[in-house]
């Protein structure tokens, strides 16, 4: 009966288990004005290794950048990739999943992040997701979005 109790518990336990991490970076880049241009910075965020794809918006002069899962995300080398091009940093957004825990955001592949502008009331343990503009020099998010999960 014990045997069939633990084999019940691993079973169980994962599935149970929301994989927490930041998902996804839609980074805004202002000074390239060519494919050319674009090239060279798509190159830069397709070479770090915790880069699963990278697509480019000429237009709106985006890259969407969707991370491999249970690697760590390092969301400074996101600004070095642009800046070591001779562009600026306009922005970036990010999408994550994770732990509320005192105004953070625990999501196990980046630093917490701290939550600004968070509309809601949540408790700490609660699941989360956010959507939201990352600063980079306090290791923040400005919330645009938020859900329990």
């Amino acid at each position: 009966m014990k045997k069939l109790s633990l084999i019940i518990l691993f079973i169980i336990i994962p599935l149970t288990v929301s994989y927490s991490q930041v998902t996804q970076a839609v980074v805004g880049v202002d000074g390239f004005t060519c494919s050319l241009c674009a090239k060279g910075v798509e190159e830069q965020f397709r070479s770090m290794d915790f880069v699963k794809s990278v697509k480019v918006d000429l237009k709106k002069t985006t890259f969407t950048i969707v991370f491999k899962k249970d690697i760590n995300i390092d969301i400074n080398k996101l600004r070095d990739g642009v800046t070591d091009g001779g562009f600026s940093l306009r922005d970036i957004l990010i999408k994550a999943e994770g732990k509320y825990e005192k105004n953070h955001l625990v999501t196990g592949n980046t630093p917490d992040l701290v939550l600004k502008n968070l509309n809601a009331d949540y408790t700490d343990g609660d699941r989360i997701s956010i959507s939201g503009f990352v600063s980079l020099s306090d290791n923040s998010v400005k919330v645009k979005q938020a859900k329990k999960i």
